[in-house]
């Protein structure tokens, strides 16, 4: 009696746990199906908790929010109004072109646009279009009255004010608030065939004008177009070299560069550059020549958002602005650094403080990850620590620095080199006359 009921309390047993096995795998086949599939095109990121935790501020839209990351957000609401009007000004400059245009326009690209984003969206298809169609309306408006003044109304709103305008160019390169730039550019070709106020302007060179300030260089407007994702894309394939560089690596062990005040005193000499591209920093017989570097309060966040972007897609290599950052920051190391490529006008620093901007390229660089298989500055690093290595190049900088700083140090080093020799020299000869 006893094995029957036992055998039937396993039976139970058995029953249950199948149920609650068939239950679970149900479970989990449903979860799987309703994951969406990993987007293949995906090209705007949230920025890497490591990377955000060292300077959250930098990453952070102030006054504008731009696609759905951070949408809808209460801080952000001022500028909403200001969209939409943007978007009344050009309907009204356009009445060649309906609403429904723009809303066809938009909803074509959803699916494609959702593709770009690498987390869910958690908008419905209307809110999502309407966003794509106001944002990418308000940018365009912005970048043709930035480009053509008789375009703006009396008391703009944002060109009155420098301070907004200032803001804009820092949240437009931000890499959370990006918008694909193919839906720019359908909003263009639908914006310029009706356009008979001002002749007809790429996108890349409305881009460019509007971000000019920042150095950039003119190549990609002259040449042929590149496969570009948003607007901080764009901004880095104009910071980078136009052609790609040959970095082989040394067979020695990798190393990173010595200080300024360190190779300065091993008596490298820094010059400035002349190109407009950051990246073409060279060494060449004993000169470093670095292009010149403006410092001001929204370099952190420009720079910062560039090398997010680097961190996060494959397909940013070879990893450009990532390895100057971290050129820059082994190069500077504290405030005499700066103060030496200030003076060479290598920097430029609209901080005021030296020891601000040798703590913005620490902060930078920290937290940051970069490959030295691959780093486009080991030959330059090896070269540059190679010449400091030299005893003679330290004493003859030494020697430079010491004693040949004015006119009078060298007149009077030769007079006391010359007093030495003359005084050899008697002595030679009164050892001689003894001798006689």
């Amino acid at each position: 009696m006893e094995d029957e009921n036992t055998a039937t309390e396993e039976s139970k047993r058995r029953e249950e746990n199948g149920n609650a096995d068939s239950l679970l795998t149900a479970s989990i086949t449903k979860k799987l199906r309703s994951l969406p599939p990993l987007p293949s095109q995906c090209c705007i990121y949230r920025v890497p908790d490591t990377l955000r935790r060292v300077n959250e501020e930098a990453f952070v839209p102030r006054i504008l929010s731009i696609g759905p990351i951070h949408h809808g957000k209460e801080s952000l609401q001022d500028m909403e109004g200001h969209k939409w009007q943007y978007l009344k000004s050009l309907l009204h400059r356009k009445p060649g072109v309906m609403v429904e245009n723009y809303v066809k326009a938009m909803r074509k690209l959803e699916a494609r646009a959702r593709g770009c984003y690498a987390e869910s969206i958690n908008c419905n298809s209307d809110e999502f279009v309407e966003m794509m169609l106001l944002d990418g309306c308000f940018i365009m408006e912005l970048f043709l009255k930035n480009k053509n003044k008789q375009l703006r109304g009396e008391g703009d709103p944002i060109f009155s004010r420098t301070m907004v305008l200032t803001d804009l160019h820092r949240d437009l390169v931000l890499l959370e608030n990006q918008l694909p730039f193919f839906v720019l550019e359908t909003l263009y070709n639908l914006i310029e065939n009706t356009d008979q106020e001002c002749p007809s302007t790429p996108v890349f060179e409305l881009t460019y004008v509007f971000f000019k300030f920042l150095g950039l260089q003119e190549v990609l407007i002259r040449d042929s177009q590149p496969d570009v994702k948003h607007l901080l894309d764009l901004l880095r394939l104009w910071f980078i070299p136009s052609s790609p560089t040959k970095s082989i690596r040394s067979k020695s062990r990798f190393e990173l560069i010595r200080s300024v005040k360190e190779l300065h005193e091993a008596g490298v000499k820094f010059k400035k550059g002349t190109v407009s591209c950051l990246m073409e920093i060279k060494f060449i017989n004993g000169v470093l020549e670095i292009p010149p570097l403006t410092i001001e309060d929204t370099t952190d966040s420009l720079l910062g958002n560039l090398i997010a972007f680097e961190q996060c897609c494959n397909r940013c290599t070879p990893r450009y602005i990532t390895d100057y950052v971290i050129l820059m920051e082994y190069l500077i190391n504290s405030p005499k650094d700066v103060a030496l490529l200030s003076r060479y006008g290598i920097i430029k620093n609209l901080l005021g403080d030296n020891e601000g901007v040798s703590h913005l390229f620490k902060k930078l660089g920290k937290e940051v990850v970069f490959n030295s298989d691959k780093f486009q500055f080991s030959n330059l690093c090896y070269e540059a620590n190679d010449y400091h290595k030299s005893r003679w190049h330290v004493w003859r900088a030494t020697l430079r620095r010491d004693y040949f700083y004015n006119p009078w140090a060298i007149i009077s080093f030769i007079g006391a080199v010359l007093l030495i020799f003359f005084t050899l020299i008697q002595t030679v000869c009164s050892v001689l006359a003894l001798k006689k």
